[in-house]
């Protein structure tokens, strides 16, 4: 995540200061006679600097890299003083280094090409095996995604009236209230729609900053071009607030406002394509996607699951499983879980079912015994059972994520977008 990527590079950014107070303190040890134990504490420098530059790009990747090159140059003039050969083997190794990743030893440009066609090929996805049907409560929702499946069965209508092939749909809400869940739910239904071939795409949008910093920028691209090529299709990115970021975010860093340009410059690319696609963003925190984004697309709001969602997502945590008591239903526990969402639920499951598992195991004293009083239903789940594990449970809190976007959503309309200082 984006917030993981600052960690990782901070931390970088502190050993390679530990490595230099340990050369200078070794520079001081000896007398101000260099040796090659301070080198050994500069060469690792240098290459967390390397690391650093790897993981950034623009200005700060330059910035990085220059601060490698002093460290290796200063390697150099010590090792000339201590060890000549050295030196000499040193700087060959360096011009080496540097030959191969101009180059590529002729197969750079093939090996970024590689690298993104397995990253490509990554995206798609088989379609998930849940649907509309699936999916509990939501039915505002699921009739406007539904309308959206029966529109793209009508191409020639669409193209008469001039209406724009590409739908864009941004999800908001806060986590484990089952965004994803409809988004893949959507997805099933155009995919198996007859005669239209529909593929689906899906992959995190943080992922893109984590993982391959250095390449965001190509990688969004050929996000986009792939999107192009393999229309009709759905574009699911999760966490999109971590590669489109807010640039009226304040201390935003360079590289994350370049990759933010090439998301919106390839978005646009995209829709004048005039291609059938659907184009879907989901985020916790919709504060930190630029407002350039936000006004190219449909905001759906996700709430919470409501009593009857969270009387299935019981149900299915249950059913099959464990058989229930005359006094207790499933609606009866969605009435005592209001403001839970999916992740509370299963935790609450998770731990009635241990206190299942202890008892029944207690009662009939092996595992194939105890698998039997479940499925013959002799053993079953009471309220007293359910009530026990609720006492001691405590919902993760939701007050600070629903207050920002309750926030954000009232600045919406009025072109007030919500600056979050915390987001670096």
């Amino acid at each position: 995540m984006e917030r993981n990527y600052a960690i990782a590079v901070q931390k970088r950014e502190n050993l390679y200061r530990a490595y230099l107070n340990k050369a200078q303190l070794v520079l001081q040890t000896n007398g101000g006679k260099h040796s090659s134990e301070e080198c050994q504490y500069l060469q690792r420098a240098a290459e967390l600097q390397s690391e650093m530059a790897d993981m950034t790009i623009g200005e700060e990747r330059n910035h990085h890299l220059r601060e490698k090159e002093s460290i290796s140059a200063r390697i150099i003039a010590i090792l000339k003083e201590i060890d000549p050969q050295k030196a000499m083997e040193f700087e060959k190794g360096k011009d080496a280094k540097k030959t191969s990743q101009t180059t590529g030893g002729g197969r750079g440009a093939d090996s970024d090409k590689e690298k993104l066609d397995a990253m490509a090929k990554s995206w798609h996805k088989e379609a998930p095996n849940h649907s509309f049907k699936d999916v509990s409560g939501m039915a505002e929702l699921k009739d406007k995604l539904a309308d959206c499946v029966t529109n793209s069965n009508c191409e020639a209508l669409l193209d008469f009236l001039k209406i724009p092939r590409l739908n864009t749909y941004f999800f908001v809400g806060p986590p484990g209230c089952g965004k994803t869940y409809i988004i893949e739910a959507f997805a099933n239904e155009l995919v198996n729609m007859k005669d239209k071939d529909y593929q689906f795409l899906s992959l995190v949008g943080s992922d893109i900053i984590s993982r391959y910093v250095g390449d965001a920028e190509k990688i969004v691209t050929r996000m986009f071009e792939e999107a192009e090529n393999c229309a009709p299709c759905i574009v699911f990115i999760d966490e999109i607030d971590g590669v489109c970021r807010n640039r009226s975010q304040k201390s935003m860093p360079e590289y994350a406002a370049s990759i933010t340009t090439s998301f919106l410059t390839g978005y646009n690319r995209m829709k004048n394509s005039g291609k059938s696609i659907i184009f879907i963003g989901a985020t916790n925190y919709p504060q930190r996607v630029d407002s350039a984004m936000l006004d190219r697309a449909e905001v759906i709001r996700v709430p919470l699951p409501d009593k009857e969602a969270r009387s299935n997502a019981f149900r299915m945590q249950f059913e099959g499983v464990v058989m229930l008591a005359d006094d207790v239903t499933y609606d009866d526990m969605a009435a005592v879980t209001e403001g839970y969402n999916y992740r509370d639920i299963e935790r609450v499951t998770s731990i009635v079912k241990k206190s299942v598992f202890e008892q029944i195991m207690q009662q009939a004293g092996n595992e194939q015994a105890a698998i039997e009083l479940l499925k013959s239903g002799s053993f079953k789940l009471s309220r007293t059972d359910f009530d026990i594990a609720m006492a001691d449970f405590k919902p993760s809190s939701k007050k600070d994520i629903m207050d920002a976007i309750d926030k954000w959503e009232r600045n919406l309309n009025n072109d007030s977008y919500l600056i979050d200082d915390d987001a670096e």
